[in-house]
């Protein structure tokens, strides 16, 4: 599986059908490996929103794909994922409120980029549809010692 273990951090956007220009999201995941799966914990905040938790469990099965179970905010969603080789995809369902969403998941040049899509209805029932699109990059500690010299110059 190509999830990398570690802190990392990632900048997108989500798209809702009709409209011409994305709203801008942030999210952090910590991701943990042990000898039964992946969890992934961490948040994502849309522009002007409240930030809402991220706890994912990825487990393998015996049909070579992946279950996973998610929880969103308030919502728990079920689904499967197909992450051992390109292309990496998922789906991932509410049970009873006809909340479903796809993604794919691929590596970028430093990271991995995430894109789905989102199917979900308002408080009226009105369906909605959404995509989004998110960078994430592997958090780097900062190191600091008396006797280290950096040879690049900074910008002020």
């Amino acid at each position: 599986m190509m999830l990398e273990s570690g802190q990392w951090l990632g900048r997108g956007s989500l798209l809702a059908e009709g409209q011409s220009r994305g709203l801008p999201l942030a999210c952090h995941l910590l991701i943990e490996r042990d000898a039964d799966g992946v969890t992934l914990t961490g948040g994502w905040q849309a522009e002007g929103e409240a930030e809402q938790g991220i706890a994912i469990r990825l487990a393998s099965n015996d049909v070579g794909t992946y279950t996973l179970n998610a929880r969103f905010g308030a919502r728990r969603l079920d689904g499967t994922a197909k992450l051992d080789s390109p292309p990496n995809l998922g789906l991932v369902w509410e049970e009873g409120d006809g909340l479903y969403a796809t993604f794919a998941l691929f590596s970028i040049s430093r990271g991995y980029g995430c894109r789905g899509f989102l199917r979900d209805a308002d408080a009226g029932g009105v369906r909605r549809v959404f995509t989004w699109e998110i960078a994430f990059s592997l958090k780097q500690e900062v190191l600091k010692g008396d006797n280290v010299v950096s040879l690049h110059r900074r910008r002020r």
